[in-house]
């Protein structure tokens, strides 16, 4: 069976790190038949300056020729995870070269680009992508997932890079600063899984006056109010021991660290008969002027609620999500056929108390698979990006 290889190692700077990869993996690839030609590749911030001299060094001495990667607040592969230290992992494989093409865009050429991207699609009979994004360009990620989509019509995984510092794309067209990927014919069988882990809090609004970035009104009343009339009756119930909880906006807001989790807004979107919630960042609020500001570009009309986000609910979310992926694929006939996967998590979701919490559960529930990622900013599943969620692509 053609299984797929992993390796994660750290080290003192880009050449040392580069070196003890090779040596994990240079013994694997020649006992592969046949020998992999793709390599993803995840490093932490520490190497992104480095970021091709590294593509170059694995790639002269390992003899895979295709290389993509992405800088990650942390990087894994199986239950080996290493965060703020000099580190990178990989996940190798083989694809006939007939059936997958190396995709990019960079910022100065998007548009010849993009059209470049969409031939190679054609080209290749695509049906499925797999792409890193740049936080801080000047076309934003979003834009680039549904422009892709737009044209391509192809199933998307994905993520956006995340760092402390410098955020990379890369691969070994040095070009590719924007986006650097793969897309997949439909002899390279994928399947993938979506897990959040949020409990809403109340139900749905409308947004009925709002700016950019700040929501006045919801269902026609000053938003903070009816944030407070959610949060209260929820908070209370949550943490019915505590007796600093009291009907004010800035005292529900102040007790909800002591549960261990966050807030956020869930953006209530709909695809065919299908609906789900985009969830982004709460800001703040003013009770005095009744806004709630968030990073969402909001709209009036569209529908919103406030949501709760812990570890709890993340662990469940995610084992729940896993056993739903797990009976599809026993329902397939195709649990013994995977041959590794990709896991890409918001790096919110780490938890530094259980690092490898995410990883334990997908071998636990799925098996004991090749698996290598990161820990991203921002998540790609078909045509959206997500925020605070986790993307599992398995090749089959």
């Amino acid at each position: 069976m053609n299984k797929f290889i992993t390796a994660a190692e750290h080290g003192q700077n880009w050449r040392g790190v580069a070196q003890k990869l090779l040596q994990a993996i240079v013994p694997q690839l020649d006992a592969c038949t046949p020998r992999p030609n793709l390599g993803f590749l995840y490093i932490t911030d520490k190497l992104a300056r480095d970021s091709q001299s590294i593509v170059e060094l694995l790639r002269a001495i390992s003899d895979v020729p295709f290389w993509v990667g992405v800088t990650g607040a942390a990087v894994f592969a199986q239950s080996d995870i290493y965060t703020d230290k000099p580190a990178a992992s990989c996940l190798l494989m083989h694809i006939e070269e007939s059936d997958f093409a190396m995709i990019g865009l960079s910022q100065e050429g998007y548009k010849a680009d993009m059209k470049r991207l969409v031939d190679t699609h054609m080209d290749t009979q695509a049906v499925t992508s797999h792409f890193y994004c740049h936080p801080d360009a000047a076309l934003k990620p979003e834009q680039a997932v549904q422009d892709i989509y737009a044209r391509t019509v192809s199933f998307q995984t994905g993520g956006v890079a995340a760092a402390r510092g410098a955020h990379k794309v890369f691969s070994q067209n040095k070009t590719d600063d924007l986006l650097a990927g793969c897309c997949f014919s439909a002899q390279v069988p994928i399947l993938s899984m979506l897990s959040d882990g949020f409990v809403p809090i109340g139900e749905d609004h409308e947004i009925t006056r709002c700016k950019p970035n700040m929501i006045l009104a919801l269902d026609g009343a000053p938003a903070s109010d009816v944030l407070l009339n959610d949060l209260h009756p929820w908070l209370k119930q949550a943490a019915p021991d505590n007796e600093a909880i009291t009907a004010s906006v800035g005292s529900l807001l102040a007790q909800l660290p002591t549960l261990s989790g966050s807030m956020q807004l869930g953006f209530r979107y709909y695809k065919n008969d299908m609906s789900g919630l985009a969830i982004k960042n709460f800001v703040g609020c003013n009770h005095q002027d009744g806004w709630v500001a968030t990073t969402h570009e909001v709209k009036a009309g569209e529908q919103v609620c406030f949501v709760f986000r812990d570890f709890v609910e993340l662990k469940k979310d995610l084992a729940k999500k896993l056993m739903d992926l797990r009976a599809r694929l026993q329902d397939e006939d195709v649990l013994d056929r995977i041959k590794g996967g990709i896991y890409i998590s918001h790096a919110s979701r780490l938890d530094k108390n259980a690092p490898d919490i995410e990883m334990t559960l997908i071998k636990e529930i799925i098996g004991d698979i090749p698996l290598a990622g990161f820990y991203s900013s921002g998540e790609i599943a078909n045509d959206r990006l997500y925020s605070f969620t986790g993307v599992l692509t398995l090749f089959l």
